[in-house]
């Protein structure tokens, strides 16, 4: 059994109606059957040889009817997957700034809270460590996403083997 391809299925009904077809006359013209088309348009999922038939009808590429993400899931995904770096650098700039406007001053003489006044009563330490701990708590959910995803994807391979 050939494996299947994921297709942007509303690509695929666009195309038809632009050239006024039913998915009869689809089936028709690529030489597939019509519940080939129904499962195409329903689910996405093609194999390599109707991706072709498909793609020669429309007279496009066949990588043009592959399911693309939009780039603003993919920004978003990226933005889950590496926010944790994002807090602990955060966390790493609010050490730092403390270190060098509290922490270098004093082991200098200059007195504690004087210069906690001189910047603003600003807690640096705080904020540093609230970014830290969300550093870690976002690293944990991206781990356990990336365990789900990894356990998800084993059971496919798992009900695809069973079914060959």
């Amino acid at each position: 059994m050939s494996k299947l391809m994921q297709l942007n299925k509303n690509k695929i009904q666009q195309l038809r109606k632009h050239k006024c077809w039913s998915q009869d006359e689809l089936a028709a013209a690529s030489n597939l059957s019509i519940r080939t088309i129904q499962r195409v348009e329903k689910t996405g999922n093609a194999s390599l040889e109707t991706v072709k038939a498909v793609a020669s009808v429309f007279e496009v590429e066949p990588l043009y009817l592959q399911s693309n993400k939009d780039i603003e899931n993919v920004t978003f995904n990226f933005l889950c997957k590496y926010s944790w770096i994002a807090a602990f650098a955060l966390s790493s700039v609010f050490f730092g700034l403390w270190i060098v406007d509290i922490l270098i001053p004093t082991l200098k003489g200059a007195d504690f809270n004087n210069q906690y006044k001189i910047h603003g009563d600003f807690r640096y330490l705080d904020f540093g460590g609230i970014s830290f701990f969300a550093g870690f708590a976002l690293l944990g959910v991206n781990l356990f996403i990336e365990f789900l995803n990894r356990k998800r994807m084993t059971g496919r391979v798992t009900v695809n083997s069973e079914a060959d």
